[in-house]
């Protein structure tokens, strides 16, 4: 531990020279502030003069007669956050009111008294060449921690020498929280004393109390603006300015440590692709595939899959450095879906971003969870340019036996496709598309046009030459179980207008268009006709 780790106390300052003869009122607590400027004021309102920290010299000229003015000096110092105050007595201030001390001990702020003239002006330039030294003092040792975090990085030894060199350094607990991996503590703990630790972060009990508040810093560890971990330094004790300052270079380490390594990691990955894309294409029986994904990590459980498609809206190809922006996006996005109990493979297939997720919270609420972790990926996209997720969504059947991955990739796919016919789905999965995997299936085989023209054909036609508004009519009739009035109301028109809308769609449809078997292919050809032609409006 270095040395610039002491910060200079009032009870260090009362070793110095020349505070030999000084006389003190003050705690054990209120000895222990730390002092990091020193001030002569004479004026009476504080105000914004001040910043904290300050040790205070001051006669007493402006205050000394007139106990109401002292005391408002005193709680405006204590209120700034000043150290201490330091009184010359007997050219202006004979004797401090005991009022004064008394607001003083209450304060826990110390109060020093000089029984002889003193010059302040010798105090100052002592504390402040105090001060300047310590800070270039300080500013050496923390480009000397630099550098050894810099050889620590190069060496590629991992995340560990770096929490030990923090806690070399600065002689306080260290303690690492990676998000999805167990925490570490520099100096070790025992687990149970580890896991109360841990509890205190996460509940934020640490922050309870004042005292323990001033010993503890946080840094986010963060990379290509996502958390990947928290940094904690706690001490018995109030960090001091280079201790923080030593966190904040310890965290930019362990962000670029944790960069390389998730990026080292994911180029392996990347190199796995084809393996993904032979699952996907179902050459893989459900134990091969549970062999490799216990290869790659151990503690993966297994309850079930589904598979997203993104539609990229250009080819990877055409970025500049394409595959390394992928890299980094499917690092996030690795991240996020852990976060919600997935466990992400990705992979790209013609033109599209396939993620298989392996579920591992046994399919609880496991749409709830796959929207969110989506959303939270697509608000990572800053630049339009380089979005990625941003496109057509497909998610495809949820699975339970992993062989099936080819079924789930293809029913992600046709989520996509049918989206590319009518727009985007607020739900994008395909368990809840219904009618529209039926229709999609006739498009397919050409038979859609057909079945329009045969169900509501005359509605159509009817509707183009005469405005008639018949298909309209007869969609919300049909929605509304056959109720006239409800219908009626729905689209603003008196009943007997409805009526004779009705009786001409019987005569054009049939008097059996409510038959049950003819009007569910009725219904069926009018969202075929949507999915073609756009809302009946």
């Amino acid at each position: 531990m270095v040395e610039t780790l002491m910060q200079l106390t009032v009870r260090d300052i009362l070793q110095r020279p020349l505070f030999q003869k000084a006389e003190t009122i003050a705690s054990d607590e209120a000895l222990n502030r730390t002092v990091r400027w020193v001030h002569i004021m004479e004026v009476t309102q504080v105000g914004k003069l001040l910043s904290g920290n300050e040790l205070i010299l001051s006669t007493g000229i402006g205050w000394h007669d007139d106990e109401e003015l002292s005391l408002s000096f005193l709680r405006q110092l204590i209120d700034s956050g000043a150290s201490g105050l330091c009184i010359e007595l007997g050219t202006y201030t004979k004797k401090p009111s005991d009022a004064m001390i008394e607001l003083a001990k209450r304060e826990n702020f110390p109060l020093l008294f000089f029984h002889e003239e003193v010059r302040y002006i010798d105090i100052t330039q002592d504390l402040h060449a105090y001060f300047i030294h310590q800070h270039h003092r300080m500013v050496y040792e923390l480009e000397a921690l630099s550098t050894k975090l810099n050889q620590l990085l190069l060496s590629g030894k991992g995340i560990m020498p770096l929490l030990k060199l923090l806690h070399h350094t600065t002689g306080a607990q260290v303690a690492f929280f990676p998000l999805n991996a167990e925490a570490q503590f520099m100096p070790h703990m025992p687990r149970a004393k580890a896991d109360i630790f841990y509890e205190q972060w996460i509940y934020g009990e640490m922050f309870a109390t004042p005292v323990l508040k001033r010993g503890l810093a946080h840094r986010p560890i963060l990379a290509l603006d996502h958390l990947f971990a928290d940094l904690l330094l706690q001490s018995e004790q109030e960090l001091s300015e280079f201790q923080i300052l030593a966190l904040d270079r310890c965290a930019t380490a362990l962000a670029q440590e944790m960069m390389r390594t998730k990026y080292m990691e994911e180029r392996r990955r990347y190199k796995d692709e084809m393996w993904v894309t032979d699952w996907l294409s179902g050459k893989h029986a459900d134990k091969e595939v549970r062999a490799y994904i216990s290869s790659i990590k151990p503690a993966a459980k297994l309850y079930g899959l589904t598979v997203c498609v993104f539609r990229l809206q250009v080819k990877l190809a055409e970025w500049k450095e394409g595959e390394e922006l992928l890299m980094q996006k499917n690092m996030v996005a690795r991240a996020i879906f852990e976060g919600e109990g997935y466990f992400l493979l990705p992979a790209i297939l013609h033109d599209h971003i396939v993620f298989v997720l392996i579920d591992q919270m046994k399919q609880l609420k496991w749409k709830e969870r796959l929207l969110r972790a989506i959303e939270r990926l697509r608000r990572t996209e800053h630049n339009p340019d380089t979005a990625l997720f941003s496109g057509t969504l497909g998610i495809g059947k949820y699975m339970t036996d992993l062989s099936r991955a080819q079924e789930g990739y293809e029913s992600a796919q046709e989520t996509v496709a049918i989206q590319t016919d009518i727009g985007p789905l607020s739900s994008p999965f395909f368990n809840d598309l219904h009618t529209y995997r039926i229709i999609s299936g006739l498009k397919k085989t050409g038979m859609l046009p057909a079945m329009i023209e045969e169900y509501i054909g005359p509605l159509t036609r009817y509707d183009q030459e005469k405005n008639g508004q018949l298909l309209k009519t007869l969609k919300v009739f049909l929605s509304l179980s056959g109720s006239k009035q409800d219908t009626a109301r729905e689209l603003f028109i008196v009943r007997q207008t409805l009526y004779h809308r009705l009786d001409k769609i019987a005569a054009l449809l049939g008097d059996d268009y409510l038959v049950a078997d003819k009007r569910l292919a009725i219904e069926l050809a009018l969202n075929a006709y949507e999915y073609t032609y756009g809302a009946i409006k």
